[in-house]
Protein backbone atom coordinates (compact mmCIF):
# COMPACT_ATOMS: atom_id res chain seq x y z
CA UNK A 1 0.00 0.00 0.00
CA UNK A 2 3.07 2.43 0.65
CA UNK A 3 4.52 1.87 -2.49
CA UNK A 4 1.20 2.74 -4.57
CA UNK A 5 0.90 5.77 -2.52
CA UNK A 6 4.17 7.16 -3.16
CA UNK A 7 4.65 5.93 -6.53
CA UNK A 8 1.05 7.91 -6.63
CA UNK A 9 2.51 11.04 -4.95
CA UNK A 10 5.39 11.07 -7.35
CA UNK A 11 3.46 10.46 -10.27
CA UNK A 12 0.13 13.07 -9.67
CA UNK A 13 1.17 15.29 -6.89
CA UNK A 14 4.68 16.34 -7.96
CA UNK A 15 4.15 19.65 -8.76
CA UNK A 16 6.88 19.10 -12.33
CA UNK A 17 5.07 16.34 -13.65
CA UNK A 18 1.75 18.32 -12.96
CA UNK A 19 3.41 21.43 -14.93
CA UNK A 20 4.77 19.12 -17.55
CA UNK A 21 0.90 17.81 -17.75
CA UNK A 22 -0.60 21.38 -17.81
CA UNK A 23 1.87 22.84 -20.69
CA UNK A 24 1.00 20.01 -23.13
CA UNK A 25 4.33 18.81 -23.97
CA UNK A 26 4.11 16.35 -26.45
CA UNK A 27 1.58 19.30 -28.48
CA UNK A 28 5.09 21.32 -27.71
CA UNK A 29 7.67 18.47 -29.21
CA UNK A 30 5.19 18.24 -32.04
CA UNK A 31 4.86 22.28 -32.70
CA UNK A 32 9.01 22.14 -32.86
CA UNK A 33 9.30 19.16 -34.71
CA UNK A 34 6.36 20.65 -37.38
CA UNK A 35 9.00 24.31 -37.58
CA UNK A 36 12.03 22.20 -38.12
CA UNK A 37 9.98 19.62 -40.77
CA UNK A 38 9.33 22.54 -42.98
CA UNK A 39 12.56 24.44 -42.25
CA UNK A 40 15.02 21.13 -43.67
CA UNK A 41 12.39 19.30 -45.33
CA UNK A 42 10.53 21.71 -47.53
CA UNK A 43 12.59 25.04 -47.76
CA UNK A 44 16.12 23.03 -47.02
CA UNK A 45 15.51 20.65 -49.57
CA UNK A 46 13.57 23.10 -52.37
CA UNK A 47 16.87 25.66 -52.13
CA UNK A 48 19.25 22.61 -51.75
CA UNK A 49 18.45 20.48 -54.72
CA UNK A 50 18.55 23.67 -56.58
CA UNK A 51 22.39 24.76 -55.56
CA UNK A 52 21.43 27.32 -52.81
CA UNK A 53 21.31 27.02 -48.71
CA UNK A 54 19.10 28.18 -45.97
CA UNK A 55 20.16 31.43 -44.62
CA UNK A 56 19.12 31.70 -41.16
CA UNK A 57 21.37 30.71 -38.59
CA UNK A 58 20.54 27.35 -36.87
CA UNK A 59 20.37 29.64 -33.42
CA UNK A 60 18.18 32.08 -34.46
CA UNK A 61 15.71 29.17 -35.66
CA UNK A 62 16.13 27.30 -32.85
CA UNK A 63 14.92 30.83 -31.09
CA UNK A 64 11.87 31.01 -33.29
CA UNK A 65 10.69 27.62 -33.07
CA UNK A 66 11.11 27.66 -29.05
CA UNK A 67 9.11 31.48 -28.94
CA UNK A 68 6.56 29.75 -30.76
CA UNK A 69 6.74 26.87 -28.37
CA UNK A 70 6.69 29.33 -25.53
CA UNK A 71 3.46 30.94 -26.73
CA UNK A 72 2.01 27.71 -26.80
CA UNK A 73 2.46 26.66 -23.61
CA UNK A 74 1.23 29.52 -22.08
CA UNK A 75 -1.39 29.68 -24.21
CA UNK A 76 -2.72 26.78 -22.57
CA UNK A 77 -1.73 27.46 -19.09
CA UNK A 78 -4.18 30.48 -19.60
CA UNK A 79 -6.58 28.75 -21.29
CA UNK A 80 -6.57 26.01 -18.23
CA UNK A 81 -6.43 28.33 -15.69
CA UNK A 82 -9.96 30.23 -17.05
CA UNK A 83 -11.71 26.82 -17.54
CA UNK A 84 -11.33 25.06 -14.26
CA UNK A 85 -15.18 25.07 -13.83
CA UNK A 86 -15.99 24.32 -17.21
CA UNK A 87 -12.96 21.24 -16.87
CA UNK A 88 -14.58 19.83 -13.60
CA UNK A 89 -17.40 18.64 -15.73
CA UNK A 90 -15.56 17.81 -19.04
CA UNK A 91 -12.72 15.87 -17.94
CA UNK A 92 -12.48 16.06 -13.83
CA UNK A 93 -9.87 13.67 -13.85
CA UNK A 94 -7.18 16.12 -15.59
CA UNK A 95 -7.85 19.01 -13.48
CA UNK A 96 -4.27 20.17 -12.57
CA UNK A 97 -4.88 23.76 -12.31
CA UNK A 98 -5.76 25.06 -8.71
CA UNK A 99 -5.55 20.91 -7.46
CA UNK A 100 -1.65 20.47 -7.73
CA UNK A 101 -0.57 24.27 -9.00
CA UNK A 102 -1.65 27.06 -7.57
CA UNK A 103 -3.96 29.26 -9.41
CA UNK A 104 -1.43 32.70 -8.90
CA UNK A 105 1.78 30.37 -9.92
CA UNK A 106 -0.25 29.98 -13.53
CA UNK A 107 -1.19 33.70 -13.97
CA UNK A 108 2.20 34.48 -13.28
CA UNK A 109 3.91 31.81 -15.17
CA UNK A 110 1.80 32.58 -18.11
CA UNK A 111 2.90 36.42 -17.92
CA UNK A 112 6.86 35.54 -17.54
CA UNK A 113 6.85 32.82 -20.15
CA UNK A 114 4.84 35.27 -22.61
CA UNK A 115 7.46 37.93 -21.62
CA UNK A 116 10.70 35.86 -22.15
CA UNK A 117 9.00 34.43 -25.48
CA UNK A 118 8.27 38.07 -26.49
CA UNK A 119 11.72 39.14 -25.84
CA UNK A 120 12.89 36.35 -28.08
CA UNK A 121 10.50 37.06 -30.89
CA UNK A 122 12.03 40.78 -30.80
CA UNK A 123 15.60 39.28 -30.67
CA UNK A 124 15.12 37.43 -33.82
CA UNK A 125 13.08 40.15 -35.63
CA UNK A 126 15.29 42.67 -35.09
CA UNK A 127 18.36 39.93 -36.61
CA UNK A 128 16.20 39.58 -39.35
CA UNK A 129 16.19 42.83 -40.20
CA UNK A 130 12.86 43.94 -39.48
CA UNK A 131 11.48 44.49 -36.00
CA UNK A 132 7.50 44.52 -37.33
CA UNK A 133 7.89 40.80 -37.45
CA UNK A 134 7.86 40.36 -34.10
CA UNK A 135 3.99 41.90 -34.44
CA UNK A 136 2.73 38.43 -35.62
CA UNK A 137 4.18 36.53 -31.74
CA UNK A 138 2.51 39.85 -30.04
CA UNK A 139 -0.67 39.49 -31.94
CA UNK A 140 -1.20 35.53 -31.31
CA UNK A 141 -0.10 36.27 -27.40
CA UNK A 142 -2.77 38.79 -27.07
CA UNK A 143 -5.42 36.67 -28.96
CA UNK A 144 -4.78 33.76 -26.85
CA UNK A 145 -5.73 35.70 -23.70
CA UNK A 146 -8.33 36.89 -25.62
CA UNK A 147 -9.20 33.39 -26.95
CA UNK A 148 -9.25 31.93 -23.30
CA UNK A 149 -11.53 35.08 -21.88
CA UNK A 150 -14.07 35.55 -24.99
CA UNK A 151 -13.66 33.67 -28.17
CA UNK A 152 -13.56 30.24 -26.87
CA UNK A 153 -17.14 30.71 -25.82
CA UNK A 154 -18.19 32.21 -29.51
CA UNK A 155 -19.62 30.03 -32.09
CA UNK A 156 -17.01 29.03 -34.28
CA UNK A 157 -15.19 31.82 -33.54
CA UNK A 158 -13.08 30.35 -31.00
CA UNK A 159 -12.60 26.94 -33.67
CA UNK A 160 -11.13 29.12 -36.49
CA UNK A 161 -8.92 31.42 -33.87
CA UNK A 162 -7.09 27.96 -32.56
CA UNK A 163 -7.04 27.15 -36.22
CA UNK A 164 -5.37 30.31 -37.53
CA UNK A 165 -2.61 29.95 -34.47
CA UNK A 166 -2.28 26.01 -35.90
CA UNK A 167 -1.32 27.70 -39.57
CA UNK A 168 0.89 29.75 -38.00
CA UNK A 169 3.15 27.12 -36.69
CA UNK A 170 4.28 26.09 -40.10
CA UNK A 171 3.83 29.48 -41.96
CA UNK A 172 6.19 31.39 -39.72
CA UNK A 173 9.12 28.32 -39.87
CA UNK A 174 9.09 28.78 -43.87
CA UNK A 175 8.03 32.79 -43.81
CA UNK A 176 11.18 33.84 -41.86
CA UNK A 177 13.35 32.04 -43.91
CA UNK A 178 11.70 32.93 -47.65
CA UNK A 179 12.10 36.76 -46.27
CA UNK A 180 16.04 36.77 -45.46
CA UNK A 181 16.33 34.83 -48.95
CA UNK A 182 14.12 37.24 -50.96
CA UNK A 183 16.30 40.42 -48.88
CA UNK A 184 19.66 38.68 -49.64
CA UNK A 185 18.35 37.54 -53.41
CA UNK A 186 20.93 40.30 -55.20
CA UNK A 187 24.11 38.60 -53.82
CA UNK A 188 22.74 34.74 -53.75
CA UNK A 189 22.28 35.21 -57.80
CA UNK A 190 25.76 36.95 -58.19
CA UNK A 191 27.53 34.38 -56.30
CA UNK A 192 25.60 31.74 -58.72
CA UNK A 193 26.56 33.55 -61.34
CA UNK A 194 29.97 32.25 -61.30
CA UNK A 195 28.38 28.73 -61.72
CA UNK A 196 26.31 28.48 -64.14
CA UNK A 197 27.55 29.03 -68.13
CA UNK A 198 29.17 31.84 -69.48
CA UNK A 199 26.68 34.53 -71.34
CA UNK A 200 23.62 33.54 -69.20
CA UNK A 201 22.05 36.69 -68.22
CA UNK A 202 21.72 38.17 -64.58
CA UNK A 203 17.78 38.68 -65.07
CA UNK A 204 17.38 35.14 -66.24
CA UNK A 205 18.71 33.45 -62.98
CA UNK A 206 17.13 35.98 -60.97
CA UNK A 207 13.76 34.91 -62.55
CA UNK A 208 14.69 31.28 -62.17
CA UNK A 209 15.68 32.07 -58.22
CA UNK A 210 12.30 33.61 -57.99
CA UNK A 211 10.20 30.92 -58.79
CA UNK A 212 11.83 28.80 -56.36
CA UNK A 213 11.43 30.86 -53.53
CA UNK A 214 8.10 31.34 -55.27
CA UNK A 215 7.61 27.72 -55.42
CA UNK A 216 8.56 27.32 -51.40
CA UNK A 217 6.59 29.79 -50.70
CA UNK A 218 3.35 27.88 -52.63
CA UNK A 219 4.01 24.47 -50.35
CA UNK A 220 4.86 25.96 -46.83
CA UNK A 221 1.29 27.61 -47.50
CA UNK A 222 0.15 24.46 -48.76
CA UNK A 223 1.25 22.64 -45.17
CA UNK A 224 -0.47 25.91 -43.29
CA UNK A 225 -4.03 25.66 -44.78
CA UNK A 226 -3.73 21.63 -43.95
CA UNK A 227 -3.07 22.43 -40.63
CA UNK A 228 -5.40 25.23 -40.49
CA UNK A 229 -8.22 22.66 -41.82
CA UNK A 230 -7.48 19.61 -39.72
CA UNK A 231 -7.07 21.98 -36.59
CA UNK A 232 -10.68 23.30 -37.55
CA UNK A 233 -12.04 19.35 -37.89
CA UNK A 234 -10.33 18.18 -34.26
CA UNK A 235 -12.03 21.70 -32.34
CA UNK A 236 -15.47 20.71 -33.41
CA UNK A 237 -15.19 17.05 -32.58
CA UNK A 238 -13.74 18.35 -29.11
CA UNK A 239 -16.45 21.15 -28.89
CA UNK A 240 -19.22 17.85 -29.27
CA UNK A 241 -16.79 15.92 -26.80
CA UNK A 242 -16.66 18.91 -24.23
CA UNK A 243 -20.84 19.46 -24.90
CA UNK A 244 -21.98 18.50 -21.31
CA UNK A 245 -19.59 21.17 -19.23
CA UNK A 246 -19.95 23.84 -22.31
CA UNK A 247 -23.70 23.81 -21.56
CA UNK A 248 -23.41 24.16 -18.09
CA UNK A 249 -21.49 26.91 -18.25
CA UNK A 250 -22.76 28.82 -21.41
CA UNK A 251 -19.91 28.57 -23.66
CA UNK A 252 -22.10 28.49 -26.69
CA UNK A 253 -19.97 26.39 -28.95
CA UNK A 254 -21.41 24.91 -32.17
CA UNK A 255 -22.80 21.90 -30.63
CA UNK A 256 -24.25 23.89 -27.95
CA UNK A 257 -25.65 26.57 -30.22
CA UNK A 258 -26.77 24.77 -32.82
CA UNK A 259 -26.83 21.17 -32.04
CA UNK A 260 -24.39 18.32 -32.08
CA UNK A 261 -25.97 16.50 -35.61
CA UNK A 262 -25.04 20.03 -36.97
CA UNK A 263 -21.60 20.36 -35.21
CA UNK A 264 -21.11 17.34 -36.99
CA UNK A 265 -22.24 17.89 -40.58
CA UNK A 266 -19.98 21.22 -40.32
CA UNK A 267 -17.04 18.87 -39.14
CA UNK A 268 -17.82 16.15 -42.08
CA UNK A 269 -18.12 18.84 -44.69
CA UNK A 270 -14.27 20.52 -43.66
CA UNK A 271 -13.15 17.23 -43.82
CA UNK A 272 -14.47 16.49 -47.12
CA UNK A 273 -13.38 19.72 -48.19
CA UNK A 274 -9.85 18.82 -47.20
CA UNK A 275 -10.24 15.85 -49.06
CA UNK A 276 -11.25 17.23 -52.37
CA UNK A 277 -8.02 19.83 -52.22
CA UNK A 278 -5.71 16.58 -51.44
CA UNK A 279 -7.52 14.79 -54.18
CA UNK A 280 -6.28 17.65 -56.70
CA UNK A 281 -3.01 17.22 -55.45
CA UNK A 282 -3.42 13.24 -55.95
CA UNK A 283 -4.09 14.37 -59.67
CA UNK A 284 -1.15 16.37 -60.11
CA UNK A 285 0.72 13.69 -58.56
CA UNK A 286 -0.11 11.02 -61.00
CA UNK A 287 0.68 13.14 -64.05
CA UNK A 288 3.76 14.08 -62.94
CA UNK A 289 4.03 10.07 -62.32
CA UNK A 290 5.16 11.00 -58.64
CA UNK A 291 3.32 7.46 -57.13
CA UNK A 292 4.51 7.14 -54.05
CA UNK A 293 3.31 10.57 -52.41
CA UNK A 294 0.01 9.21 -54.12
CA UNK A 295 -0.11 6.25 -52.88
CA UNK A 296 1.35 8.27 -49.32
CA UNK A 297 -1.90 10.56 -49.65
CA UNK A 298 -4.16 7.59 -50.10
CA UNK A 299 -3.29 5.12 -47.72
CA UNK A 300 -2.13 8.14 -44.76
CA UNK A 301 -4.23 10.74 -45.63
CA UNK A 302 -7.08 10.19 -47.70
CA UNK A 303 -8.32 6.98 -46.44
CA UNK A 304 -8.47 8.20 -42.39
CA UNK A 305 -10.12 11.42 -43.35
CA UNK A 306 -12.84 9.32 -44.81
CA UNK A 307 -12.67 6.91 -42.04
CA UNK A 308 -13.76 10.24 -40.14
CA UNK A 309 -16.27 11.26 -41.97
CA UNK A 310 -17.94 7.93 -41.66
CA UNK A 311 -17.24 7.40 -37.20
CA UNK A 312 -19.01 10.87 -37.26
CA UNK A 313 -21.79 9.37 -38.43
CA UNK A 314 -21.96 6.70 -35.60
CA UNK A 315 -20.72 8.70 -32.71
CA UNK A 316 -22.71 8.68 -30.09
CA UNK A 317 -20.55 8.65 -26.15
CA UNK A 318 -18.07 11.16 -25.03
CA UNK A 319 -15.52 8.45 -25.86
CA UNK A 320 -16.09 7.97 -29.79
CA UNK A 321 -15.37 11.76 -29.53
CA UNK A 322 -12.21 11.31 -27.82
CA UNK A 323 -11.05 8.49 -30.64
CA UNK A 324 -11.71 10.84 -33.11
CA UNK A 325 -9.78 13.52 -32.16
CA UNK A 326 -6.75 11.59 -31.53
CA UNK A 327 -7.43 10.16 -34.90
CA UNK A 328 -7.33 13.75 -36.61
CA UNK A 329 -4.00 14.47 -34.45
CA UNK A 330 -2.76 11.30 -36.19
CA UNK A 331 -3.78 13.29 -39.31
CA UNK A 332 -1.90 16.42 -38.61
CA UNK A 333 1.28 14.05 -37.76
CA UNK A 334 0.65 12.66 -41.16
CA UNK A 335 0.39 15.41 -42.79
CA UNK A 336 4.03 16.49 -41.48
CA UNK A 337 5.47 13.45 -41.72
CA UNK A 338 5.10 14.13 -45.50
CA UNK A 339 7.38 16.45 -46.10
CA UNK A 340 9.97 13.90 -45.23
CA UNK A 341 8.71 11.62 -47.90
CA UNK A 342 8.70 14.84 -50.54
CA UNK A 343 12.09 15.79 -49.61
CA UNK A 344 12.80 12.12 -50.90
CA UNK A 345 11.18 12.36 -54.06
CA UNK A 346 12.69 15.89 -55.04
CA UNK A 347 15.95 14.37 -54.55
CA UNK A 348 15.06 11.30 -56.62
CA UNK A 349 14.07 13.78 -59.48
Amino acid sequence: HHHFASFFYFYVMNPFIAFIKLIRLPNLLIIAFTQYAIRFAVVGSFLGVSGFELLMSELDFFLLSLSTVMIAAAGYIINDYFDTKVDRVNRPTKIIVGKYIKRRFCMGAHVVINTIAFAIAVYVAYKMGNIKLALIQFLSIGTLWYYSVYFKKQVLIGNVVVAILAALVPFVAGYYELILQQANAVDTVNITMFYVEQGTAFDDVMLLFQQILQNIMQWVIGFSLFAFLSTIIREIIKDIEDFDGDKKYGSYTLPVVYGKSLAKKVAQGVAVLMMMILGYLQYQQILSNDTTSFMYFLFAIQIPLGYIVFQLSKAQEKEDYSKLSTYTKLIMLSGILYSFLFTYSLFQA
